[in-house]
């Protein structure tokens, strides 16, 4: 399995955010909601939202596969290539549109491969689901819970966690791996 460290998705993120914005937005939330390319190219503008209670903005994300729907919390950062809460503005002018507009999986895998040329990493094992193999890295790596990967990534098997933690730690054996998925 392939994932970017955090100063690689970075470097891919910038490079993004110099060249298209709508490009870095789509890539900025697949990597903040760990979500498949299919699910981020369906989103529509009013799949971002205020909480009627909390009035926090969400980003409500379709099922994909065999998961669930989730929403998530739009999070703002310090650093403009990391400040999702630009997405909500960006979904106010959509409306009801697609919020990505025109992009399709093939288009977006060809850019993320450009972008990353770019920016100096190796194209070849950067893809769109790199994105989301990256997410579940971090996650791992503050909370040190496989099920954390699970819930955040809506897996509806746990085992699915398997390919993620083998390659954080290549040196545990299937038996110590078995013990922290049934931990």
């Amino acid at each position: 399995m392939e994932y970017l460290q955090e100063t690689e998705i970075n470097t891919l993120l910038r490079t993004a955010y110099e060249h298209n914005r709508e490009h870095w937005l789509a890539l900025l939330v697949m990597y903040a909601t760990g979500t498949r390319v299919s699910q981020a190219l369906r989103l529509r503008g009013t799949d971002v939202y205020a909480n009627p209670v909390t009035h926090e903005n969400r980003i409500r994300l379709p099922r994909a596969k065999r998961g669930t729907s989730r929403s998530y919390k739009i999070v703002k950062s310090a650093d403009p290539i990391r400040d999702l809460t630009q997405v909500i503005d960006f979904a106010r002018r959509r409306g009801t549109s697609m919020l990505f507009g025109g992009l399709t999986r093939h288009y977006l895998h060809v850019v993320i491969k450009k972008y990353a040329k770019l920016a100096g990493l190796h194209e070849e094992m950067v893809h769109c689901h790199t994105v989301r193999h990256s997410t579940a890295m971090r996650i791992f790596e503050r909370t040190q819970r496989p099920g954390a990967i699970t819930g955040y990534l809506c897996h509806t098997d746990q085992s699915s966690v398997y390919p993620y933690l083998r390659e954080h730690d290549a040196s545990l054996g299937e038996d110590a791996m078995a013990a922290v998925l049934t931990a």
